[in-house]
């Protein structure tokens, strides 16, 4: 009488087949999910860093636009509602002298503020620009 294994290579090997193949499963969905998460935070940075370029973008318009107006309508402010940003502007005479000593009359610092929130708390951005605006151009 011929004794028979309770388990025979062929049981043993598709165990392992199976078993290979649960393991490749896995594997891949560790990958899958680290790659859709990755892509993930890629992507909120990029869009991070794009809505900064647009505030930047928006400092620089309104430092140009101010320093066309007349020094009593450089005072400014208003909220953006697409990037809920608020944008103040703000403007002060400057008092600086030459190498002689001369008072130099006339210039101006215009201060562009962007004050917003994001995931660090409220932040704020802010660019200067200074100009020369003597009498006859601030009549207009």
């Amino acid at each position: 009488m011929r004794i028979r294994p309770v388990f025979s290579i062929k049981r043993v090997c598709r165990a392992y087949a199976l078993l290979d193949v649960i393991l490749a499963v896995t594997v891949f969905a560790f990958w899958g999910v680290g790659l859709i998460t990755l892509l993930q935070k890629i992507s909120d940075t990029s869009n991070s860093y794009s809505r900064d370029r647009l505030i930047q973008y928006q400092l620089e318009s309104i430092l140009t636009e101010m320093k066309h107006r007349p020094i009593e309508e450089m005072n400014t402010e208003r909220l953006d509602e697409d990037l809920q940003v608020t944008f103040r502007t703000s403007v002060e005479p400057l008092n600086l002298a030459n190498i002689d000593g001369e008072t130099l009359e006339n210039l101006y610092e215009i201060t562009a503020t962007a004050t917003f929130n994001d995931s660090g708390g409220e932040q704020v951005e802010t660019a200067r620009l200074t100009i020369y605006q003597p009498e006859e151009d601030r009549r207009r």
